[in-house]
């Protein structure tokens, strides 16, 4: 019954025979058998004895739990519940529902949090970032902190519109439930009616570095003073602090549960990783000086590897030619700022692939503004005001919204561009001399935009003229967003030059973009966070943007807290955090990790994991078994002949030629602004460009040597100036051009 035919480690044979009257803290590596481990303990218990019904077994997510059922129904062990933390909380409202103790009428709608936090957003004045909002509401319940103790200094919108959130929730005297709410509220019911799911005389929980203040809470009111825990984790994994979890339960546990005595129990042996990775791995996470895990012990089948990859794209398609099965191949990153370049990259390069990444693209407010341009350049018909505000409104054009409302109403029967053509109107309606002349231009860049045969063209004549990162983030929104919609862009300009359309027919390529190409599951290279490829592996996985400012991501700043102050929302050390994310993506790989290296400034973590800074391009060799303390360098995958393998261009590559054909007609970037390959205000600033950008303002540098320096447009550094509180005006700042 405990899977006995299983070759049993001593490590895991010890946690099997451990006691039943005793906690249990297991350290478990990457790749270590966590779920085989945990199945063969519940069938032990069971085999002593141990009534069925009384065990709860708590899971990091749907499918593994699935996998846990599964398992033990294949060794005859049945009754046992599984679930994960949010299910358990559903189930504790489920029987506070039937006992009469709940005050509202319950309902479960998983998927509305999205609209509570929007509807939330538009409430206040003025609105806020709804992603932001739902993101700190989720943080506060991960906290169990209500609205009417919830703070958050400099952010005191969110906390108005967390007050406005639940209200909506609430509304009508009925209790709706989504994800987030379903351990909060669980734990808040449990308060009054401890143990409302009978007697549990075992509970194990796997990912225990994964738990919250709210998961912690529902523990300790669900069990007895008898119930013996086993915790299974790996504190070099906490990835989730964004959410409220810390490294600290799993390192207090004893403090938390002290009913009982606990023991701890390593799992040091990783069945994924062989020794190289497994040393790359232990080499990376003891930077982080707070940790008090162990060291990895590679038991993996391949001896693994560190290979230095090229624009990703042709790296997949290369090492799928090669014979790799798609489902085998994974691109991971820690944020989608990081990430939707490849993303952008691949759905055009013919490679199916597994992402929900895609579509934030496509709905992005980066993808309305680019299709838009694209629409009134093949379109003469009549626009709304809202949609031709859209493109008209930019933050160097000055144009009076009301007076081009009737410049629309007057004329725009014959489509915008001849509205903004028509410059005797704007100048009697009383349009400001710069507006018209802007407006006149952006007719002109629309009229030629149209003429056209491909989008890619198109979109390098418009790159030229317009400031669309400027454009984009008018409003003055927080940087996180910023970023996010910067990347947004990016990603949207290279997935349109990349499709073999028309400026008239761009929007229907873009939305009938199947990213899966029509395969099975398993023919897909999955592409995602990090986060979201927790507690998954695959034999080969690339690491892309391996910058310093996308990994690791600029530090988040202050978080949201309560009036009792900041110390009930602790943080760990941030590049501590950061550190953890990119130890998970590198971990999930049984045979080779790929890492693409990028800019002027790498990720740090790169040198932590290799031992020294990577090798130089040219002269990167391969990775061999490394001994202690020596350097492991970079192995570039070569082909036959030695040079690297390129098999699809790249869309940046494609973008730039674009732009080439656009200058050599006369349709290149104005001559006042330094030329770059690549769309400058589309890059997100990292700490490093703002330290720049801080450094040479304050010397007094020119605007547009600055621009230069920072490669990119002297509006957006003359806009980034202002949000910095460098200067309060952008006139003033645009007042330090370099006009000689």
């Amino acid at each position: 019954m405990d899977g006995s035919t299983t070759p049993w480690t001593a490590e895991q044979r010890a946690i099997l025979d451990h006691p039943s009257d005793a906690h249990a803290l297991v350290r478990a590596v990457p790749g270590a058998g966590k779920t085989t481990t945990l199945v063969g303990r519940v069938a032990r218990l069971c085999q002593r004895g141990a009534d069925p019904r009384r065990i709860r077994v708590v899971m990091f997510n749907r499918a593994i739990a699935d996998e846990c059922r599964a398992r033990l129904a294949a060794l005859g062990v049945d009754g046992v519940r599984v679930r994960t933390f949010d299910s358990l909380g559903l189930e504790v409202l489920r029987a506070a529902e039937r006992r009469g103790l709940l005050r509202r009428e319950l309902r479960v709608t998983p998927e509305a949090a999205d609209a509570w936090a929007r509807a939330a957003a538009r409430r206040q004045d003025p609105p806020v970032d709804a992603d932001e909002l739902a993101d700190a509401v989720a943080f506060w319940k991960a906290h169990l902190i209500a609205p009417t103790r919830a703070a958050f200094p400099g952010r005191e919108a969110l906390v108005d519109a967390y007050r406005d959130h639940e209200a909506i929730r609430l509304e009508g005297g009925v209790l709706r439930v989504a994800f987030a709410d379903m351990v909060y509220t669980a734990a808040r019911a449990l308060k009054e009616s401890p143990a409302l799911l009978g007697p549990i005389d075992h509970l194990l929980v796997d990912e225990f570095q994964d738990v919250n203040l709210a998961r912690v809470t529902l523990m300790q009111r669900l069990i007895h003073r008898r119930t013996a825990i086993v915790a299974v984790g790996d504190e070099d994994q906490a990835i989730n602090e964004w959410c409220g979890a810390h490294p600290r339960f799993f390192r207090d546990f004893a403090g938390l549960f002290p009913g009982l005595p606990c023991r701890e129990y390593p799992l040091s042996r990783s069945f994924r990783l062989g020794p190289t990775l497994a040393a790359a791995a232990t080499r990376l996470i003891a930077h982080d000086g707070e940790r008090s895990g162990a060291a990895i012990v590679g038991g993996g089948a391949d001896e693994g590897a560190i290979v230095e990859a090229d624009e990703v794209p042709a790296t997949v398609r290369a090492l799928i030619a090669e014979g790799a099965p798609p489902a085998t191949l994974a691109v991971l990153y820690r944020s989608r700022e990081q990430g939707l370049a490849a993303v952008a990259g691949l759905a055009t390069a013919g490679v199916a692939i597994e992402t929900e990444d895609l579509e934030r693209i496509r709905q992005s407010r980066a993808a309305a503004l680019i299709l838009t341009y694209l629409r009134f350049a093949t379109s003469d018909l009549r626009p709304e005001l809202a949609d031709a505000w859209r493109i008209v409104h930019a933050p160097e054009r000055y144009v009076h919204k009301d007076i081009f409302a009737r410049q629309l109403d007057a004329r725009g029967a014959w489509g915008l561009t001849a509205v903004l053509a028509y410059r005797p109107l704007a100048r009697e309606l009383g349009q400001p001399p710069t507006a018209v002349l802007a407006m006149g231009e952006l007719a002109e860049v629309l009229q030629r935009m149209g003429r056209c045969a491909g989008v890619g063209e198109a979109l390098a004549i418009l790159q030229g003229h317009v400031d669309l990162g400027a454009q984009l983030l008018r409003g003055g929104r927080s940087d996180r967003p910023q970023e996010g919609e910067l990347a947004a862009l990016g990603a949207v300009l290279d997935l349109l030059g990349g499709l073999a359309a028309t400026p008239a027919g761009a929007a229907h390529a873009l939305a009938s973009l199947d990213p899966t190409r029509g395969a099975a599951p398993d023919e897909r290279v999955w592409v995602s966070t990090i986060h979201r490829a927790k507690g998954k592996e695959w034999r080969r996985v690339i690491l892309p943007a391996l910058a310093d400012g996308l990994c690791p991501a600029p530090a988040r700043g202050a978080v949201p807290g309560s009036i009792e102050g900041p110390e009930v929302a602790l943080q760990s050390e941030w590049l501590a955090q950061e550190r953890r994310i990119f130890y998970v993506g590198v971990t999930r790989a049984s045979e080779r990790v790929y890492v693409q290296a990028q800019g002027p400034t790498p990720s740090p973590f790169l040198a932590e994991l290799l031992g020294a800074t990577p090798a130089p391009r040219s002269a990167a060799r391969s990775v061999g078994p490394a001994a202690s303390g020596s350097v492991a360098p970079l192995r570039r995958r070569r082909s036959d002949h030695g040079r690297v393998d390129v098999d699809a261009e790249a869309p940046e590559a494609t973008a730039r030629r674009g732009r080439r054909r656009a200058e050599r007609a006369g349709e290149g970037e104005r001559s006042s602004e330094p030329r770059s390959s690549e769309p400058r205000s589309t890059k997100p600033w990292s700490a490093n460009d703002k330290t720049a950008l801080r450094e040479a303002w304050a010397r007094g540098a020119t605007l547009d040597a600055i621009a230069a320096e920072l490669g990119r447009s002297v509006s957006a550094v003359a806009h980034r100036v202002v949000r910095l509180g460098l200067e309060g005006d952008v006139e003033v700042v645009m007042s330090r051009r370099d006009l000689a």
